[in-house]
């Protein structure tokens, strides 16, 4: 464990949280989530949240906390499995910080704009959005 928080090793089966600070991230017409949640450009990993050891509220909390930090407005999130990144060549490596000890990234993403779209489109195709309570 990395102090009390997650443990350090990510796996498959974990469930991440892409918080998602934008609207054009979200199809109104049936509320599913838009590929561009999940392109890291201009970043090369994407930042997600790791579900383990957190309550709903904790989770949500940790959201509104990287919002504020922006300053952005909460949506609500996209959660994947781990194992979802993971089809798509890509690892979670767990990435700490001071305050969210449950961050990781997902990393390994290809250089090119393309390929991140592709590889996008299946992540939100995967992911099931839930809106800001």
């Amino acid at each position: 464990m990395i102090g009390g928080g997650a443990p350090s090793a990510v796996a498959d089966e974990e469930c991440l949280a892409r918080f998602i600070l934008f609207s054009q991230w979200i199809r109104s017409s049936d509320q599913t989530v838009r590929p561009d949640a999940f392109i890291p450009h201009p970043y090369p990993d994407l930042s997600v949240t790791r579900h383990i050891n957190l309550s709903e509220e904790a989770l949500w909390k940790m959201g509104q906390d990287v919002a504020d930090a922006r300053p952005a407005k909460l949506y609500g999130r996209a959660d994947i499995y781990a194992s979802t990144a993971q089809q798509q060549h890509l690892r979670v490596d767990s990435a700490p910080v001071p305050n969210n000890p449950n961050h990781a990234n997902i990393t390994g993403w290809p250089t090119d704009k393309p390929a991140q779209k592709m590889i996008a489109l299946q992540l939100a195709a995967d992911s099931a959005y839930r809106a800001k309570r």
